[in-house]
Parts: structure tokens; C-alpha cells; sequence
């Protein structure tokens, strides 16, 4: 093949562009540090680049959002190492206050301190940061607590998203800190009217004998009726001789509940009933005796209900919390989660027996200061005005079926003083102006006056089985003279400290059947155990957002690890090995160089030169 000037030429001028491109290249990444400028150069590169990319910009998110959460769950740390400091501080005044040597300026003292300490422990359950409320579940800008220590926030957990898939809670809504539930706590209760010996006044023992307490010598008619732990209702009555000890009044009482379920013992004169299960709310009863030749009564329990005796259980008038509200004290709970009760939730699974065959009498005023009174039959539930009360399907409602919405309702239109408007969801709809019936946080049922300012209604709801003339237990308990709750699983933090509060500044050491303030506070001495649980639960709850913060710590220290490995990783693909690129620029120089020598060469050839 013949080597022509052109073929030289354009051979010159490809090596040339070539390493200049190589040369350039070179250059390029030594200056930008940067293997490739664009995705055209090494798509490979490039692909890679932009995957190690996104994984950095998720990986710096998870980090931001764990360091933020972690501040929130440090800051509520903070606070509930102060609420601990209070609630400490509260329980120190609680048992001083229990030393029965105090004076009157003694409780009034130290009730205002707690009064207080209580007032702290809101403001400290208020706590806010960057104006985000620290208790109130997910609800941020609502006010958790009011000054009566009502919650108002959710039960919502907000959550971190640290990783794919991975979510971590990072708050503690007050649901769970000031509304919770131990599961391994058991309910107790106690009797408000202590047994006292008539010659000496002072508490009876176990070996006290009927007569010690009641001053006769006849034989005495018990009666006993509430609910077991499981949920279920029993009634039972027993007569007992005046030579009978309390020991012996103690063992009728445990066997009238399930048998091996309850343990019934004596403190101070006051009978106190304890669930052996843990983590159940269910467990109540009502004691009453009377003399069997005069009948002559003896209580064991008083709520300060009108126009109710120590005899009556559940046929009760609902008490006003206010003036245009009424409430029931007996919460709905259902018996298979211990959950209380919301509008959807059947009657038939809060009810201690079946409900075939029951109905309910609904009596008092309405809001007209019309009398009313009409009984609602469970197996075809009507209004008071005969109307049906249909399912949402259409079908007629009955005891398997009706739900507490639909008793509600049927309340309402009761009470409302309204005429027929010919249906039932034409009544309900007509009463809902008027009043508000519903469940309240705990289950109970509340009667609200919306236009009153004095309400005149009354109300009472019993079970049509209710009192010992009628055979069997009532399966629905609505409002009731039962015993008063020392402890339960479930716990209200601020009432609990309203309870206590009270007794100190009453001088209350023990329950006071007779009480003008209220016959149903528990007393210091048994304020003290509820304060334990609370005290205990707050612990539990302290905890928990500790872990949860050290869980957001190791969030952010992993997540900040991978980080760095994808940093160094797309620095290993796509930045510039400057040793490398060195050599291979000095190489190409020295190949340019070369070749310009070569080409000039070349051309400096002649045919002359070798004539």
C-alpha cells in the first residue's frame, strides 16, 4: 500500500485529536476532582451516582427526622422527671397528712400544698415546644389538660420514620400517662360505714360477734348482690345468728362471689374486696342487712343519693355534676377486653347475664318538668313513644343487637320533652336539639341540658330485675350505692389527686359513709395505695419514653454510619484517584510529545537528501 502526504496527514491529525481528548479528559478530572462531568462520559458512573445519591438524601432525611423526634422525646424526659418530683412530693404530704394527731390547720396547710403541687403537675402536662404539645397524643395544638385536669388530646403515637419500613413512636400521649391501665393491678373496693362495737366504739375485729356491732341478740337478714370479676352478676342472702363472728360474715361474703376469686378481709372496721385476677375492672357489690324481728337495717354503704337508703343498690336517680348535666357513676365496661364502652358497642357485651327476656325502666322529668316513665323492652326496644328501633340494616333491633347508641338515643328522646314525630330516627333527630345524651371517657352515661341553664330533668335507668323482690341480678348497672373503688387497672391520675386533695382538707382518714362532702371519697389511708399505683404507672411510662429515646439515638448513630459508607462508596466510584490520573497525564504528555517529534520528522524528509 502506497503511503501518500494525505494518509500521513490524516493519520497525524486522529492519534493528535485523540490524546488531546485523553489529555483533556485528564485535565478535567484532576481540576473538577470528578471522574465524569456528565452521564454521557460513563453511564455506568452516572447510574450509580444517582442511586448513592438518593440513598444519601434518605439517609440524611432519617437522620433529621430521628434527631427532631429524639429532642421531642428528651424534652418530655425532661418533664416527667419533674412530674415524678411533684407526684413524689405529693405522696410525702399524703402520708403526713395521714398521722392522726393532725389539727385542723394541719389538713389546711398541707392541703393547699397539694392543691399546688396538683396545679404544677397540670402546667408541667401542658408542656409545649416549639408549639408543639408534648402530651397530647397527635392533636399538637390542642391543650392536653384543663385547669379540672380533664384530658382533651387523642390516644395517637407519632412515629418517626428512621429507615424502609422502619417506624419508631417517639411520644407519650396522656391517653396512656394520665388515663392508663396496669395489667397488673386488681381491682379493690371497700364498704364506706365501718363496724364499729357498740360498747367501745371502736372498729370490730374478726372475732367481734354480730351482736358486737349491731348491740342485739337477734339473727340478722344479709344481702348481697354485684358482679364478679369475669363480668358476671350474682345476688345472695344469708341469715346469720348474733353469736356469728365477723370471720364467719367474711366467708358468706367470698362464697357468694365465684368461688376462689376474691379475697374478703377486714381493715379497720371497713370490709374491703380484692379481684385475685389482675387487670380486671369488673368486680362490684352492695351489702345490706336488716334485723330479722324488727327489721331494723344496717348499713354497710352510703352514696348520699336523694332519696335513697342504705338498702338501695341501682334503682338510683342520676346525680347533677351541674346545672344542666346528670351523671351516672357506674361505668360500662366490656367484659371480653376490659375497654369501657362506646355508642357502638352491644349492651349484650357489657351485661353480667343475658339480656332475653329483660327491659329496663327509664323514669324521672324531662326537660319540661313533665313526669315520664315507660319501660323499654330489650327483646323489642321502642322509644317512649312506641316507635321501633331499627339496626342500621333496617331490621328490627333486639337484646343481641341493640347498642348502647340506640339506648342513648331512646334516653334522649325521653328526656327531651318532645312530641312523636312518628319515627324513631325522627325523634332522635328532633331530641338532639334539645339534649345531648353519651358516654363519657369512663364509660358513664351523661344527661347535658343544651338549652337549659337550670335544668329541670331527673332521670333514672334501672334494670326491671333491680332490688331482692325481684327474682335474679340485674345484668345492666347504670347508677348505683356501690362500694368505692380503692384501686382498679384502670387509673385517673388527676382525680386520684382530686380525691386525695379532698380528704386532707376534710380530715378524712377513711371512708365516711355519713360524709356532707362526699360519702364516696376513699380517705388518706386509701388514697395513699391509689397514689402508689399512680406513682408506679408514671414510672412505667418514664421508662418507656427513655427507651424510646435511646431507640432514636441508635436510629440516628446507624443511620449516620450509613451514611458515611455510602459517602465513601460513591467517593470510591465517582471521584478522581489524583496518583493515578497524574501518572496517566504524564504518560499521555510524554506520547503527545513524542509524536509531534515524529511527525516533525517526518516532514523534514526529502528524496533530496539522498541524491
Amino acid at each position: 500500500m502506497r503511503i501518500t502526504q494525505n494518509n500521513f496527514y490524516n493519520s497525524f491529525v486522529a492519534d493528535q485529536q485523540s490524546i488531546k481528548q485523553q489529555l483533556d479528559r485528564l485535565n478535567q478530572q484532576l481540576s473538577s476532582g470528578l471522574k465524569i462531568k456528565y452521564g454521557y462520559e460513563d453511564p455506568q458512573i452516572f447510574t450509580d451516582t444517582l442511586r448513592l445519591d438518593y440513598e444519601e438524601t434518605t439517609l440524611t432525611q432519617a437522620v433529621n427526622v430521628s434527631t427532631d423526634a429524639q429532642n421531642f422525646a428528651n424534652n418530655t424526659d425532661s418533664v416527667m422527671f419533674q412530674f415524678t418530683d411533684a407526684l413524689t412530693r405529693f405522696k410525702t404530704l399524703l402520708i403526713q397528712a395521714s398521722n392522726g394527731a393532725n389539727s385542723d390547720g394541719n389538713y389546711f396547710a398541707i392541703s393547699n400544698e397539694m392543691k399546688s403541687l396538683k396545679e404544677h403537675m397540670i402546667n408541667l402536662s401542658n408542656s409545649s415546644i416549639n408549639g408543639r404539645y408534648l402530651f397530647s397524643g397527635t392533636a399538637l395544638d390542642t391543650k392536653p389538660v384543663d385547669s379540672e385536669g380533664v384530658y382533651h388530646g387523642n390516644d395517637g403515637l407519632m412515629k418517626a420514620v428512621v429507615g424502609a419500613g422502619v417506624e419508631v413512636p417517639y411520644n407519650i400521649p396522656g391517653s396512656d400517662l394520665f388515663l392508663g391501665e396496669d395489667l397488673n393491678f386488681s381491682r379493690k373496693v371497700t364498704t364506706n360505714i365501718p363496724l364499729k362495737d357498740v360498747q367501745t366504739d371502736t372498729a370490730v375485729s374478726l372475732e367481734s360477734t354480730i351482736a358486737d356491732f349491731t348491740g342485739k341478740s337477734d339473727d340478722y337478714n344479709f344481702f348481697i348482690r354485684g358482679r364478679n370479676g369475669d363480668g358476671s352478676v350474682f345476688e345472695n342472702s344469708f341469715t346469720m345468728t348474733a353469736d356469728k363472728t365477723v370471720a364467719e360474715l367474711l366467708g358468706e361474703i367470698e362464697s357468694s362471689f365465684t368461688p376462689e376469686s376474691v379475697d374478703v378481709t377486714l381493715e379497720n372496721g371497713y370490709i374491703q374486696i380484692t379481684d385475685r385476677q389482675k387487670g380486671r375492672s369488673l368486680l362490684d357489690f352492695h351489702l345490706y342487712a336488716e334485723n330479722s324481728v324488727d327489721s331494723s337495717p344496717v348499713p354497710f354503704m352510703e352514696s348520699g343519693f336523694a332519696g335513697a337508703d342504705a338498702s338501695s343498690y341501682d334503682n338510683i336517680d342520676f346525680a347533677k355534676s351541674d346545672s344542666v348535666t346528670l351523671t351516672g357513676n357506674y361505668s360500662q365496661i366490656v367484659k371480653s377486653d376490659n375497654s369501657y364502652a362506646v355508642r357502638g358497642t352491644l349492651l349484650s357485651d357489657v351485661a353480667g347475664a343475658s339480656l332475653a327476656g329483660g327491659s329496663l325502666e327509664l323514669s324521672g322529668t324531662d326537660r319540661n318538668g313533665n313526669a315520664f316513665s315507660y319501660t323499654l323492652d330489650l327483646d323489642n326496644p321502642t322509644d317512649i313513644f312506641s316507635n321501633q328501633i331499627n339496626n342500621s340494616d333496617g331490621t328490627p333491633a333486639d337484646s343481641s343487637t341493640l347498642t348502647y347508641g340506640q339506648l342513648l338515643d331512646a334516653v334522649a328522646v325521653a328526656v327531651s320533652g318532645i312530641s312523636d314525630q312518628g319515627s324513631f330516627d325522627a325523634n332522635v333527630a328532633e331530641a338532639r336539639k334539645w339534649v345531648d345524651v353519651y358516654l363519657d371517657s369512663k364509660g358513664r352515661i351523661v344527661v347535658e341540658d343544651k338549652v337549659g341553664t337550670d335544668t329541670q330533668i331527673t332521670f333514672n335507668m334501672h334494670d326491671s330485675k333491680s332490688g331482692f323482690a325481684t327474682p335474679g341480678a340485674s345484668a345492666l348497672v347504670f347508677n348505683a350505692n356501690n362500694a368505692l373503688e380503692i384501686d382498679d387497672p384502670k387509673h385517673d391520675l388527676f382525680e386520684s389527686l382530686d380525691l386525695a386533695i379532698e380528704a386532707v382538707e376534710s380530715g378524712m382518714l377513711y371512708p365516711e359513709g355519713t360524709s356532707a362532702v362526699n360519702p364516696r371519697n376513699p380517705g388518706i389511708e386509701n388514697a395513699l395505695e391509689k397514689i402508689d399505683h399512680v406513682l408506679e404507672h408514671v414510672g412505667k411510662e418514664h421508662t418507656r419514653i427513655g427507651a424510646m429515646s435511646n431507640s432514636l439515638n441508635y436510629s440516628v448513630e446507624r443511620n449516620e454510619t450509613l451514611k458515611l459508607n455510602v459517602q465513601t462508596l460513591r467517593s470510591e466510584i465517582l471521584d478522581t484517584d489524583i496518583g493515578e490520573a497524574t501518572v496517566k497525564l504524564n504518560q499521555l504528555s510524554l506520547n503527545y510529545q513524542a509524536l509531534l517529534a515524529s511527525v516533525a520528522k517526518v516532514q523534514n524528509l526529502s528524496l533530496v537528501n539522498y541524491l
